[in-house]
């Protein structure tokens, strides 16, 4: 008898530990994505642009037609989609792509996957 009550105990113990865990770990894996600085405020590099310091309210960019791509997959465009956002890309001068990419992922707008390479180039 003693020796189902150790079990049940221990199970039990164990239930508890892993609701525990999985409570507390949760916070802390939410937090650590939205931190895009590191402690000695340098940024963390996992991004393809960094918004370390950048203030989102004052972009504007004329490009309303992209808003209905607003929470797409970056692999779901097709060819003549991401051809509107090349489009857009090269009308616009070089230092002002930064702000464009951050302007669209304030937004929900994934870039599609056919223009990131693109994109990336222009901003080394």
């Amino acid at each position: 008898m003693t020796e189902t009550a150790l079990l049940i105990a221990f199970f039990t113990l164990i239930i508890v530990t892993y609701f525990l865990f999985n409570k507390l770990r949760g916070p802390i894996a939410d937090h650590h994505d939205h931190h895009h600085d590191t402690p000695d405020g340098v940024c963390c590099g996992r991004h393809a642009v960094c918004d370390k310091g950048y203030d989102r309210s004052s972009l504007y960019f004329d490009d309303e037609e992209l808003d209905r791509f607003k929470e797409r997959d970056e692999a779901d465009y097709t060819d003549d989609e991401a051809e509107e956002f090349r489009q857009i890309l090269y009308t616009m001068k070089e230092s002002e792509v930064d702000e464009w990419v951050k302007c669209l992922q304030t937004r929900r707008i994934a870039l599609p996957l056919q223009i990131k390479d693109e994109i990336l180039l222009m901003l080394q």
